[in-house]
């Protein structure tokens, strides 16, 4: 078995956001994206997707795979979330840089408040 696998967990929750934020069902991505509706229905039970609908859904999503790779072949150093956050906020066409920065502070202040509880 492969030692290097998709996060597929990790990956069907970024489908599911963004699915979220463009006022899409299941079955409405899957029409648009023209693959079976029941992909999204084997993912949530943990099982990976072929690797056309992988690319399908990577190039949909925007994000590269070596966000979603887990395994010694994977980067070693998990990617900093607030970097990742903040990258995509400031890429939006949709925000203007203030406002981007006020949310990324506001985003950086729970995080922060978060992860010291676990700490």
């Amino acid at each position: 078995m492969a030692e290097t696998s998709i996060d597929v967990p990790m990956f069907y929750a970024a489908l599911d956001q963004k699915r979220k934020t463009q006022g899409l069902t299941w079955r409405g991505l899957a029409g648009k994206l023209e693959i079976s509706p029941s992909t999204f229905t084997r993912m949530a039970q943990g099982h990976r997707p072929d690797s056309d609908t992988f690319a399908a859904l990577l190039a949909w999503i925007g994000m590269p795979v070596s966000a979603f790779l887990r395994g010694p072949e994977a980067n070693s150093k998990e990617p900093d979330p607030m970097v990742m956050i903040s990258s995509y906020l400031r890429a939006s066409r949709n925000m203007r840089p203030e406002d981007a920065k006020a949310l990324e502070d506001i985003i950086r202040t729970a995080y922060g408040a978060l992860t010291k509880e676990r700490a």
